[in-house]
Formats: structure tokens, C-alpha cells, sequence
């Protein structure tokens, strides 16, 4: 697994991001789980559905992104900005 260091980390909250071609802000990050939730910069909206499955309201659209690629020896190849960024100890 990569060293990633989580004070550096730390540094992406609110920084824009590309996911698979979505230009999208870091909202959240989840060092736990060297995740990042990531909020669609286009405004475009989704309808969010309650507990019970029935519609809500229109919500921005987030994504839930792994930091790394499934073996945990790169970054993950849908955020190519992360490879230009120190993030490592």
C-alpha cells in the first residue's frame, strides 16, 4: 500500500478534482478509508430517495472515491490529478 500522508491528505478538502471526465470539488475525506467524496462542479442533480425508497429532493450529485486502485499500489487511474500532487510521506 502506498505511505500516503494523512496530514497532506488533508490539504485536497475543497480542491477540484476530475473523476472519470466530471470536473468535481473534494467535500469530504475519509482517512480511514483513503477515500475522498467528491461533488459534481456541473450543478447537475439527482433525486435523493428516503429510507423508505420514495423520491426526495433534487440533490447534487457526489461520488464516493477510493483514493488507490484495487491492489493499493498506485492512485487510483479515475483521479489523474492525484499523481501531480505530494501526498505521499
Amino acid at each position: 500500500m502506498l505511505p500516503i500522508d494523512s496530514d497532506k491528505l488533508k490539504q485536497l478538502l475543497a480542491q477540484p478534482l476530475t473523476y472519470q471526465g466530471i470536473p468535481c470539488r473534494v467535500i469530504e475525506i475519509l482517512i480511514d478509508e483513503l477515500a475522498l467524496v467528491l461533488r459534481d462542479r456541473q450543478d447537475h442533480k439527482i433525486i435523493q430517495a428516503n429510507q423508505y425508497g420514495d423520491a426526495g429532493p433534487r440533490v447534487p450529485r457526489t461520488f464516493t472515491v477510493s483514493l488507490l486502485d484495487a491492489e493499493g499500489q498506485n492512485f487510483n487511474s479515475d483521479l489523474p490529478e492525484l499523481t501531480t500532487l505530494d501526498l505521499l510521506r
